[in-house]
């Protein structure tokens, strides 16, 4: 489209670029707005900055996942909005630290940081496992005039890596050519071009894979300020793994564990080993990778595994349209109506049920100690759980009942389009998989039937501490577990629920 500026202030390059771009998610045009009273389906403004952002940013904003500073909410558009300003009583060092990662994240993963002083919706990419997600919020942008707005306030999407990519590199590539057209000696244009050729090169899949383990980014700032790591040993850690892996001596089961799918353009179903540490911290010791990269190994089947918990898995992507907890709940109930277990006995034997379905259970100590236990499955993957001996919940029965329940819901339902499940249940994990795992794990070991006759034979009623505590002794949980699982049955108001919540804090 002409430039209606006619090129005055701009750069011919970007003058030459003047259109108007939408992004159309699930039916949604993401760009439609409102502008003095009038309705435009596009965003209108110098396209070429957008062009080379892309380009520059491809392997991140299709394979990143880790949030900046904090896993702080199920959506990038809204862990970006949780985390704009650090700690309250974070240190100067800290807060410089804290902004930096997450302006840094916000450059590779925004669209609108590509505007150039256009005004183009909040739209956020990012990976979540082997799905995409993009999501969206109506946050303000400074300078935007009166009577400006987008239509889509707030929402999210997940996608499959070519439902996102092929489309984005056609359009990258036609405009393009169709810039050079006009201008087939204009430097930026031709750099586009090159650096949209090198997206297909074969060797891009290692840097891909690098940035789907959460290990290729840049040293956190806080150890960039301190002088904590060498910068260039950030860059080097993924090639250490990869080298620690294969030391092992099993050549094929190093190989297995780092198989990955790939089309030129994007990596679409990741190895076992970026699945885990895409899930662990961003600061992962030698130790931990070590102790992980052992089990993978030893894990590992030349001949396809045949269990029971084969015939019960399938893939069930996050619903965005539903709640975690709500969806966790269905899923239990689905799985205890197709096993019809034994409950004659009061409670869930969930151990007997883990060995009974060919699941493998590792005790092993970790030096992440908020990570309460580990999966494992796949093709030539025997389905395990690591249990981190370390833990807090390790030396409670009850919390290892409830991890290894929290572990069955991520075997059976959170194996990637590939068959494949590697996940460290943590503060790192995607938020939205775990909340759902808790629920079924709530639900797995506190049925209703269950509950119904524990509260009848309990000798208190359940809205005190001693009858609370009698229902979770007969139910083998803890009574937070309780408490919380009756609140979302309905079965206690509010008030209740956070009465004795406190109560059972305190004795």
């Amino acid at each position: 489209m002409p430039d209606p500026d006619q090129g005055v202030g701009a750069d011919p390059a970007d003058a030459a670029s003047w259109g108007a771009i939408q992004f159309w998610v699930n039916g949604q045009n993401l760009c439609a707005h409102v502008d003095q009273g009038e309705i435009l389906q596009g965003a209108h403004w110098y396209l070429l900055p957008l062009l080379e952002w892309f380009a520059e940013n491809w392997n991140p904003l299709l394979h990143e996942e880790k949030l900046p500073n904090r896993n702080i909410a199920e959506t990038a558009a809204e862990a970006l909005e949780l985390t704009r300003n650090a700690p309250p009583l974070a240190g100067e060092t800290e807060t410089v630290s804290w902004e930096e990662e997450r302006y840094e994240w916000r450059a590779r993963h925004a669209i609108r940081t590509a505007r150039s002083g256009g005004l183009l919706p909040n739209i956020i990419i990012r990976r979540l496992r082997d799905l995409i997600e993009v999501s969206w919020n109506d946050e303000p942008l400074a300078g935007t005039p009166d009577g400006f707005r987008y239509s889509c306030a707030n929402g999210a999407a997940l996608l499959h890596p070519e439902q996102v990519a092929k489309p984005l590199y056609e359009v990258l590539v036609a405009s393009t050519e169709y810039l050079l057209k006009d201008a087939p000696d204009g430097e930026r244009l031709n750099r586009l071009r090159s650096a949209l050729d090198i997206l297909q090169a074969p060797a891009e899949e290692d840097t891909r894979v690098e940035w789907l383990a959460g290990l290729r980014e840049t040293m956190p700032l806080t150890g960039r300020l301190h002088g904590v790591i060498p910068e260039h040993e950030m860059h080097t850690r993924w090639s250490q793994i990869v080298a620690s892996l294969k030391s092992m001596g099993d050549t094929d089961g190093a190989n297995e564990a780092l198989a990955t799918e790939s089309s030129p353009l994007v990596v679409t179903g990741s190895c076992h080993v970026a699945l885990m540490f895409s899930s662990m911290s961003p600061t992962v010791t030698e130790n931990d990778v070590r102790t992980i990269g052992a089990a993978l190994i030893g894990q590992y089947s030349p001949e396809p595994v045949a269990v029971e918990l084969a015939g019960l898995s399938r893939s069930v992507p996050l619903d965005l349209s539903v709640r975690p907890w709500e969806h966790g709940y269905d899923l239990a109930e689905a799985v205890h109506a197709e096993l019809d277990l034994d409950l004659s006995r009061g409670w869930v034997d969930i151990a007997a049920l883990i060995d009974r379905l060919g699941i493998t259970v590792l005790n092993q100590r970790l030096d992440d100690l908020k990570i309460r236990a580990c999966s494992i499955v796949g093709a030539h993957h025997r389905p395990t759980v690591i249990q981190n001996a370390a833990s807090s919940f390790y030396d409670s029965a009850n919390a290892r009942r409830f991890s290894l329940a929290h572990e069955l819901c991520h075997l059976l339902f959170d194996q990637s389009t590939a068959q494949k499940l590697a996940i460290a249940s943590g503060p790192w994990a995607p938020r939205g998989l775990e909340q759902r795992a808790n629920a079924f794990a709530a639900m797995f070991l506190m049925p209703p039937d269950l509950i119904e006759r524990a509260i009848a034979d309990a000798p208190d009623p359940i809205h005190d501490i001693a009858g609370a505590s009698a229902i979770a002794n007969k139910l083998h949980v803890s009574r937070r577990s309780l408490i919380e699982h009756l609140y979302n049955l309905t079965l206690m108001s509010e008030s209740e629920r956070d009465e004795l919540l406190q109560v059972a804090q305190e004795q």
